[in-house]
């Protein structure tokens, strides 16, 4: 039989073998360095059951070698070359001198796709085309003929490594007898088994390879919010000799994260394939160790499976890291993270003030208001300076989001003594949140605007200030306004200042956008920083209070000295009435000054008016005379023995004197 196929070889040479030569040449032209190539062993055997004639016995047998190039991860493409041979019918009764089988020698091109439903199993599917010969020898002459054939194929393969697989193989086959179309001269299912062999052209590193690509250096002020926002980009290549699954990547930095995190999982990574992840991280405070922008070793935690088989590995990263106080004023509602109510420095100055303000409150004023006054003079107090930072100017820095500035942390004013105008006003900020009292701010073009809420609804502003020319008005709120650039000048002067400073910039179309920290802290959660030795001074409680008077006395006397000088104006031209002498003593109390508040309101109850009794009352329970107190309200029930202000205000006082 081979001297019989050598003698077509001789004959056809020039035809058919240089045409196999020719193919193999161009097949093999590709760029090898890029590719993975396979090579198949297919055999079987054939049942032909359609056929031009009713030619071949039940059974034949055949062979298939097939080479390809994977030219991405689910195409093959390259060149098939088969084998047949197939016993005629009634083979072993033939003429002598018949031959008792057909041979056919397909060649042609193929294209194959393939998958991997299982982490062992590989199934392909593909077509096979082009020319084959048939050889029928009859006696010392050979018939041979040339037609298309086509293959449509089927793999089931189990991959006993990654570069070995064997399984099953089913198929159809069809050589078309000298014709593209019409009766077949051999089709019929073939089936049997599958070897394949791939080689790899470039030398895999049996490893997954991890790029680093940062967007920015990390910002420890913003640290936590790395878990959610990525601070650069993981390049995740598979550099396995096959396709890996259930890829989980974590990030770690040793002792400045708090845990594993995970970055993101990756269902299938095909080999030579690569795949991107956010880089995110869990830090934890040892980040604020950072005095200067500096490097820390990371490293990348990868879990995946090859082949069934778990594997973990870890890349070591070099992270980049600015200094704990540098920040971009890209969104100023940043500020938020330097805001802390933690801090233990700022926390015991801020109590202590508000614990000085609390023995001296003007019942009548609003609570706020008087507490922010004792914190910003207390500042003052406390040696605290505002002065230009030379190096990161405020009026420069904020102005550009690409600028890098630095801002000091609460803790850090209170150390170094000073600070520009953006630290005076986290300093301010952090104290009045300290005592619960909510903080804004109004980055102006030359100076810090700090915004204190005073908890008063715009229909009620009259009862604390001379109308709203000297408040900021958001969502019927009041809000105070406080220049940080007049620090030394006291409360009341750094809120006009700020006021003005406002106006100004509005008519000059400048940016005035209002920042709260609450609003701040849902974005950028609060950083407590207050390590090394802390500053927790304390201004004597005597300048404190003298201080904070100065400020009350000019704020009386704008705010309520117009009030009281138009009532006063209003009873010499009327004569006393008890709704004006009651209006009068409202605005005292109003303003703290129970000294000129009684004798209007006595003159208002030697009228009979129950409302005088019960404010003189009232007056009393403040200053601690319980026996005027209830002196005032027997004669207020005197008049009215139902009135439930009296009532209640009786029963307040007789407990206190029964103490």
């Amino acid at each position: 039989m081979w001297g019989l196929i050598r003698k077509v070889a001789e004959k056809r040479r020039t035809r058919y073998v240089l045409g196999l030569v020719l193919g193999l040449g161009l097949f093999f032209t590709f760029p090898a360095s890029a590719y993975e190539i396979s090579f198949k062993l297919t055999p079987g055997a054939m049942l032909p059951i359609l056929s031009a004639e009713d030619y071949y016995a039940p059974l034949g047998f055949n062979a298939f070698l097939e080479t390809g190039v994977n030219v991405n991860k689910f195409m093959n493409l390259g060149l098939a070359l088969g084998g047949f041979v197939m016993p005629k019918k009634n083979f072993d009764r033939l003429e002598e001198g018949v031959s008792p089988v057909m041979m056919f020698f397909p060649l042609g091109a193929r294209i194959e796709f393939f998958g991997y439903p299982g982490s062992r199993m590989e199934l392909a599917g593909g077509l096979e085309f082009g020319a084959a010969m048939g050889i029928n020898p009859v006696g010392d002459a050979v018939n041979t003929m040339y037609a298309p054939w086509y293959r449509v194929y089927f793999d089931t393969l189990f991959r006993i490594n990654p570069s070995f697989s064997l399984g099953l193989n089913v198929s159809w086959f069809d050589f078309q007898s000298h014709s593209w179309f019409g009766e077949p001269g051999l089709a019929g299912i073939t089936a049997g088994i599958s070897a394949k062999i791939k080689i790899e052209t470039e030398e895999m590193v049996h490893r997954v390879n991890v790029t680093v690509e940062q967007d920015d250096r990390i910002f420890p002020l913003i640290s936590s919010i790395y878990k959610e926002y990525q601070f650069g980009t993981l390049y995740i290549e598979n550099r396995e000799s096959a396709e890996i699954k259930n890829v989980r990547v974590s990030f770690r930095a040793q002792d400045y994260t708090a845990s594993d995190f995970l970055c993101g999982t990756i269902d299938k990574l095909y080999k030579k394939q690569t795949a991107e992840l956010p880089l995110l991280a869990d830090f934890n405070s040892r980040i604020l160790q950072f005095s200067e922008s500096g490097d820390i070793p990371c490293e990348i935690v990868i879990e995946y499976e090859l082949l069934g088989k778990k594997i973990k590995t870890v890349e070591p990263v070099i992270v980049s890291v600015y200094n704990r106080n540098q920040v971009r004023w890209m969104d100023p509602s940043i500020l938020a993270a330097y805001i802390s109510t933690k801090s233990q420095p700022v926390l015991e100055l801020s109590k202590y003030l508000v614990g000085v303000a609390r023995n001296s409150l003007r019942s009548g004023l609003n609570r706020n208001l008087q507490f922010a006054m004792y914190l910003f003079e207390g500042i003052k107090l406390n040696g605290i300076e505002c002065k230009p930072d030379n190096s990161t100017p405020y009026s420069e820095y904020h102005l550009d989001g690409d600028m890098l500035d630095y801002i000091q942390y609460p803790f850090q004013t209170m150390l170094y003594k000073s600070g520009d105008v953006d630290d005076i006003g986290v300093l301010f900020m952090a104290m009045l949140e300290a005592v619960g009292i909510e903080a804004g701010y109004i980055p102006l073009a030359d100076d810090f605007i700090v915004l204190i809420d005073v908890k008063q609804a715009e229909s009620k502003v009259g009862s604390m200030l001379d109308g709203t020319d000297r408040a900021i008005i958001i969502d019927e709120s009041v809000w105070i306004p406080v220049s940080m650039s007049t620090l030394k000048e006291g409360f009341v002067n750094s809120w006009y200042n700020a006021v003005t400073e406002i106006m100004d910039a509005y008519e000059n179309d400048e940016d005035v956008s209002f920042y709260t920290v609450q609003d701040g802290w849902t974005f950028y959660p609060a950083v407590s920083f207050s390590s090394g030795s802390g500053s927790t001074e304390r201004p004597l409680e005597t300048l404190l209070t003298a201080a904070v008077e100065i400020d009350m006395s000019r704020y009386i006397t704008t705010e309520f000295g117009p009030q009281i000088a138009a009532l006063q104006y209003q009873i010499k031209e009327k004569g006393m009435t008890v709704d004006l002498l009651n209006k009068l003593g409202l605005l005292y109390v109003r303003a703290g000054i129970y000294s000129s508040a009684i004798p209007v309101y006595e003159k208002a109850a030697g009228m009979g008016s129950v409302a005088a009794m019960n404010n003189l009352g009232n007056i009393a329970v403040v200053q601690s005379r319980y026996a005027d107190a209830k002196m005032w309200y027997e004669r207020a029930l005197a008049v009215e023995p139902n009135n439930s202000t009296a009532l209640k205000g009786l029963n307040r006082a007789l407990g206190q004197l029964e103490e």
